[in-house]
């Protein structure tokens, strides 16, 4: 993967994220009371993915092409980690939500 293309990954999953935790904040009110804590806790787990992905994308954004060689594939292992955990604890936000009823 070259250095431009996992920016773009990068973006997607950002936006994607940002899209979720969107969602997620509109909805919060209406959560029901036993599952506020945990409702509550996921959402700050995909706030503070969102802003370490923002770090590393930043940390990236800088490095030549010949220190883009030597941490590539550290960084695609990364964005997959981002990627894996955010959509985790989105499911987890999610049976939040079926817990009201």
């Amino acid at each position: 993967m070259i250095k431009e293309e996992f920016k773009q990954k990068i973006r997607d999953v950002l936006n994607e994220l940002a899209d979720r935790i969107a969602e997620l904040e509109s909805k919060a009110d209406t959560i029901a009371d036993n599952a506020r804590e945990e409702y509550a806790k996921q959402l700050e787990t995909l706030r503070e993915l969102k802003e370490k992905l923002v770090a590393k994308m930043d940390e990236y954004e800088y490095l030549s092409e010949g220190k883009w060689d030597v941490v590539r594939s550290s960084a695609v292992e990364f964005i997959g980690a981002v990627s894996a955990a955010w959509k985790e604890s989105y499911a987890k936000v999610a049976e939040a939500f079926k817990k009201e009823h």
